[in-house]
């Protein structure tokens, strides 16, 4: 202790925890201080009844342990509470005072309840017997008998005092003590929570670190993306299925999620995505995550049916489609068949008309190349005829 006061100087006094053991020295010290005098040293008997803070020491030691945790929590908030429990004491005191003093004026003043009631002096007499009464009635100790019922006898004024003691500090001042008893305590444990998830995602985030750096050690052709193989070769490494194991991540698991994650199939990634996909899927599921996910599967499941619909349109669409295809298709063979059949014809009509001009060539030639002759044909009479 010695050497963390010369170290931090006063600062070592701004921690609590550190009073408390500065503190338990003193008493220790005084302990022994008491055990060398005499036994009977008026002048340190007083230093005698600090031991008693000696046992304090159990709940320094029991500091942390998860077995007394409760313990701690408790006593943690009762000295937390206690500067709210001070200024409440100091106005349960005002209170107090004020109706200590108004009850020595209604009842200890009050000539007939001095004359009919003995004890008068002794309840309210004076404002400091006053203050103690009001103490009494608002811890109800034996009020009734000596107190209540001389008071509705013989000086009913003092009942309005008695109610506000009952209303003001029997009921909320102790309520508002309480309270405030349970607001540090729920402080408390919202401040164990939260230091707690503050601890878990320091932890994650170095985790997180360890393991990118073990994924680029891995990455043989630097490239800055990890392929299956070199993934899983990395995976069956002891540290890193250590880590996997603390992030409740199985080996199948996270290559199962490499697979799902490589949404263009290359075969090929990143070891932050990876990592920051990770860090989503492990543990078990929150109630922000199942809301958000219903939400997307809401959103997902009405464009689906948004899109059978349109599909299903679309598909009487092209039924309408085809079948006008299909009867333009008919008109078309019926076309394509006329237009078979007159080409047919005009093929035969030309192959005719070839004919007969080649008979008619054969002609032209045959009336250029043969003329008509003369045949000597004799009369009877003895003249030469001559015909064609």
């Amino acid at each position: 202790m010695l050497l963390r006061v010369n170290q931090l100087s006063w600062e070592y006094f701004m921690d609590a925890w550190n009073v408390f053991d500065y503190s338990l020295v003193v008493f220790s010290c005084a302990d022994l201080v008491v055990s060398m005098a005499k036994e009977n040293g008026s002048g340190l008997r007083w230093a005698a009844s600090m031991r008693i803070f000696r046992a304090f020491r159990i709940a320094r030691a029991l500091k942390g342990e998860k077995i007394v945790v409760g313990l701690f929590r408790i006593t943690q908030g009762f000295i937390d509470a206690l500067p709210s429990v001070f200024w409440m004491s100091m106005a349960a005191f005002i209170f107090a005072y004020m109706l200590a003093v108004v009850l020595t004026s209604l009842v200890g003043g009050d000539t007939a309840a001095r004359e009919l009631w003995l004890d008068v002096d002794l309840y309210c007499g004076t404002v400091s017997q006053s203050l103690y009464t009001i103490l009494q009635i608002m811890t109800m100790d034996s009020v009734h008998e000596p107190i209540l019922r001389p008071i509705l006898s013989y000086a009913p004024l003092g009942l309005i005092v008695v109610y506000l003691t009952m209303l003001i500090l029997s009921f909320g001042t102790l309520n508002i003590l309480l309270a405030i008893m349970v607001e540090r305590m729920t402080i408390i444990s919202q401040d164990t929570q939260e230091s707690k998830v503050a601890m878990i995602a320091k932890s994650e985030k170095m985790l997180m670190v360890s393991m990118l750096k073990e994924f680029d050690d891995c990455d043989a052709d630097f490239n800055g993306e990890l392929d299956l193989k070199e993934f899983r070769k990395v995976l069956r490494t002891g540290p890193m299925t250590e880590k996997l194991k603390f992030l409740e991540v199985g080996a199948v698991e996270a290559e199962n999620l490499f697979e799902m994650m490589d949404v263009d199939k290359s075969g090929a990634l990143s070891p932050m995505e990876f990592l920051s996909g990770l860090f989503k899927v492990k543990g078990q599921a929150k109630g922000a995550d199942l809301c958000r996910l219903i939400t997307i599967l809401e959103k997902n499941k009405k464009m689906s049916k948004a899109w059978v619909e349109r599909m299903r349109h679309m598909n009487q669409q092209a039924d309408l489609i085809q079948a006008r295809l299909n009867q333009v298709g008919r008109i078309l063979a019926g076309e394509l068949k006329g237009l078979t059949e007159a080409a047919n014809r005009a093929e035969h009509t030309w192959s005719s008309a070839a004919k007969r001009k080649l008979v008619i060539q054969e002609n032209e030639l045959k009336d250029k190349a043969i003329f008509p002759g003369m045949i000597d044909i004799e009369s009877d009479d003895g003249t030469d005829l001559f015909q064609l």
